[in-house]
């Protein structure tokens, strides 16, 4: 029991025993003024019978005004000792510290946007030179995408032969700008790498922190076809319910590429784009990183709590999706031009 109900819970009795005592007194003495006034105007009463009455009845109205008061100060002692007792017997330890803590601001979410990087020997030459050399433009324009409450992370992924993370779980942007230039050789193995990612994308690897997370944002690049059997991987990444909510996006690299592999990736052929030079690779992967992850550290928010009613995710997920596709759709006619058919454009080759 806390120490200061204690303390005031002695005073409380201590006063209001002192308290009873002088009401006592007041009351008896009051009696035997109202008597003597009463008595008084007995005597006169023939003489000054309004008078008398007066100062008699003002007498008694004082004292009923005295005993009320007293009475009422005695109650609300009574009142406020009971309610420190109840208090005292039914509080928590904690409640200063449950107080605390509902005042303290939520845990900063975070929003983790991954890069996934084909680094096969197609790869090789001007086309890895010029993603290295983009990519280190983007990381200080992605500084400040999302909200004050929002930190936005980075994962970076490189696949050819094999898989591997270029960062070994997902940084803070902030803490992330300087890009490791990275180097192609090997085949497509990009079966490999939705397997690898459906593995991180969970709250027992790159997603465990904090507790809210929104859903992420997947970029794929890629400059050929794959040599594996990417449709199994895709299967097994599709059926992870952060994939399911987050927003996929795809870019193609070159005259090459096999688009209807990235249309299937994005689940929307609008958010599978084509970059047929340097020039559109930079403006592209900009346009994309920039605009998905703006629009991803804004909107979906998923916490793991067991079931949750699936309609409103994926209608937020729809939502947020169709406005990254009215921006990329408007983004796209100012890099590529207003015909934006992309099978029509002749590609160069000077990579």
């Amino acid at each position: 029991m806390p120490k200061w109900i204690d303390l005031n819970q002695v005073d409380d009795d201590d006063v209001l025993a002192k308290n009873n005592e002088k009401i006592s007194r007041t009351y008896a003495e009051e009696d035997t003024m109202s008597a003597a006034a009463l008595a008084a105007a007995a005597v006169t009463g023939a003489n000054k019978p309004d008078a008398a009455l007066q100062a008699a009845l003002a007498v008694e109205r004082e004292k009923e005004i005295s005993r009320e008061t007293t009475s009422t100060y005695a109650l609300k002692k009574d009142t406020s000792r009971q309610s420190l007792r109840f208090a005292a017997e039914n509080s928590s330890p904690y409640a200063e510290e449950d107080d605390f803590l509902d005042a303290m601001e939520p845990a900063k979410k975070s929003m983790t946007i991954f890069f996934l990087i084909d680094v096969s020997g197609s790869m090789k030459g001007t086309k890895i030179g010029s993603l290295n050399s983009t990519m280190e433009e983007l990381l200080p324009s992605l500084i400040g995408v999302g909200e004050a409450s929002t930190d936005v992370r980075i994962a970076v992924m490189k696949f050819s032969t094999q898989v591997e993370w270029v960062t070994p779980e997902p940084v803070r942007i902030e803490e992330y700008q300087f890009w490791n230039r990275l180097d192609a050789e090997g085949l497509t193995f990009m079966g490999d790498a939705f397997l690898e990612l459906s593995r991180k994308l969970s709250r027992s690897s790159f997603l465990s922190s904090p507790s809210l997370s929104y859903a992420p944002v997947i970029f794929l690049l890629s400059d050929g076809s794959p040599n594996d059997d990417w449709k199994k991987g895709l299967e097994t990444l599709r059926q992870n319910k952060w994939f399911q909510h987050g927003l996929k996006i795809a870019l193609g690299i070159g005259s090459q590429v096999n688009m209807d592999v990235l249309r299937e990736f994005t689940g929307n052929e609008e958010l599978a784009v084509k970059a047929k030079n340097a020039d559109q690779l930079r403006e592209l992967i900009k346009l994309l990183a920039i605009t998905s992850s703006q629009i991803g550290s804004r909107s979906l928010a998923l916490v793991d709590t067991g079931e949750r009613a699936r309609t409103g995710e994926e209608m937020v997920a729809q939502a947020k999706q169709q406005v990254l596709v009215e921006e990329i759709r408007m983004g796209t006619k100012d890099i590529l031009g207003e015909a934006v058919d992309l099978d029509a454009v002749n590609y160069d080759e000077g990579w």
